[in-house]
């Protein structure tokens, strides 16, 4: 067979990279919740920076342990990663 493949690159991050250690007692809860992707056992499940900044952005506008500045700081750095995919089994 001498069909050509068209292979595609992307980028991505690991969520633990990007949440804070002191927000993990709350936060992957907060954000699982109703969330429009899977959060499933896969090795490798990529959502785009775009999604999850939308949903992030919407489950942590009432949330008690953090300041509005840490929202806002936390939501910029995940707009700044414009088409790069976030891994969240990892």
């Amino acid at each position: 067979m001498n069909e050509t493949i068209d292979r595609q690159t992307v980028g991505f991050v690991e969520v633990t990279s990007l949440v804070p250690k002191d927000w993990t007692t709350w936060f992957y809860a907060v954000i699982s919740e109703d969330a429009p992707f899977s959060w499933g056992d896969n090795n490798r499940t990529l959502v785009t920076a775009e999604r999850f900044y939308n949903h992030c952005a919407n489950r942590l506008e009432d949330i008690d342990e953090i300041t509005q500045e840490e929202i806002e700081s936390f939501l910029e750095t995940i707009k700044e990663l414009g088409q790069t995919y976030i891994d969240l089994e990892n």
